[in-house]
């Protein structure tokens, strides 16, 4: 019941944008929303929709700065070092926290890669602000739709930890412990600092559509465990291939277009939201269908995309298991001793909820 929850905020900006010819708003606050949506399934942060509104916020501004260095790949590694560095650190905090430091990421590159518009420097601040704006305003509406609707159908509530956790509680001490070099959060936020430029800089110098996915897939599969990172690599890649030959089947015998086109997306996202906690190799194959299809919307061939989406993923996943293993190579070489990720809120023993009391 939760899955439904989170359909209407990313159907109505399609319903009503793509009719009357904006297409490219419409996804932009689709996107918004979808990712926003994702949020409503995370550990609370500071309160329950937490999460959903410093991620709307979060990845607006994400956007905004992606798009103003899209000219300049010195101003990118700027920001993708900082808003890693940031990200990294989150993951010692909470899994929220860091579930938003991750969307942050992604938004930050995905929108560096945001179509070229000729004029002035003011032209791009413009097409950036606009494209942060669009972004925000699908979050929000998002944020919204599931605030109210878990008030009409309090049955579609997901809890899956308590709500005694206040990140207010924060402590200087804690901090200082994380910036150790052999803090897990310390060694974790230098690895996916590295992978997340290595990967930028790859996609940068490539010169092929959606290249861009190779830094996005890099922030996606890294975890502080080797067992993790490795498996999310290999689901990741197979899930995109099979998510692929599914969309070009569907895309090649319907030839869908318009209503029918919207209608995919939604049931894609939805199978998307339905297995986020289930399988990440079946989320893999439901969202790149999602993905092929709403950008089908804005006039990308799916089959282009589809091909340049699983080159870009195999690359990406090989960057992150590349950087993981030279980590672990030193490490085995006695370089460094290195404790597991201790986050804040094992710290103050917020409790996970029986995985039945969940509902989603």
């Amino acid at each position: 019941m939760h899955s439904l929850l989170c359909l209407p905020a990313v159907a109505l900006p399609l319903l009503i944008g793509v009719p009357l010819g904006y297409p490219g708003t419409a996804v932009l606050m689709a996107g918004g929303a979808q990712t926003v949506g994702f949020g409503s399934f995370q550990q609370p942060l500071y309160t329950r929709s937490g999460p959903m509104a410093i991620a709307t916020v979060g990845i607006a501004i994400s956007a905004m700065v992606g798009a103003l260095c899209r000219d300049s790949t010195p101003a990118l590694l700027a920001a993708v070092l900082v808003w890693s560095v940031v990200y990294g650190l989150s993951n010692g905090i909470s899994s929220a926290m860091a579930w938003v430091g991750q969307q942050c990421c992604v938004f930050l590159i995905v929108s560096s890669a945001a179509a070229s518009t000729p004029g002035t420097t003011h032209d791009l601040v413009k097409s950036a602000m606009l494209r942060g704006l669009g972004v925000l305003a699908g979050g929000a509406l998002q944020t919204v739709c599931i605030f109210v609707g878990q008030r009409v159908w309090p049955q579609a509530r997901t809890h899956f930890t308590k709500l005694d956790f206040d990140p207010k509680r924060l402590q200087v001490p804690f901090l200082r412990e994380q910036l150790n070099p052999h803090s897990g959060t310390f060694v974790f936020t230098l690895r996916v600092t590295l992978t997340s430029l290595l990967a930028t800089v790859v996609y940068r110098h490539l010169n092929f559509p959606n290249a861009y996915w190779i830094g996005m897939t890099a922030v996606l599969v890294p975890k502080p465990e080797w067992t993790l990172t490795a498996a999310r690599s290999v689901l990741r890649t197979a899930g995109t291939l099979l998510g692929a030959l599914i969309s070009t089947l569907l895309v090649v015998s319907a030839h869908p277009h318009g209503l029918a086109l919207t209608a995919l997306v939604i049931v894609f996202l939805f199978l998307s939201y339905l297995w986020t906690n289930v399988n990440y190799g079946a989320f893999s194959v439901v969202l790149t269908g999602y993905i092929c299809f709403l950008l089908a919307i804005v006039r990308q061939p799916a089959h282009s995309v589809l091909e340049h989406r699983m080159g870009a993923t195999a690359a990406g996943c090989g960057i992150a298991v590349g950087v993981h293993l030279v980590v672990l190579g030193l490490r085995k070489a006695g370089h460094f001793t290195v404790d597991r990720v201790h986050t804040l809120e094992e710290r103050f023993g917020w409790r996970s909820v029986p995985a039945e009391e969940s509902m989603h």
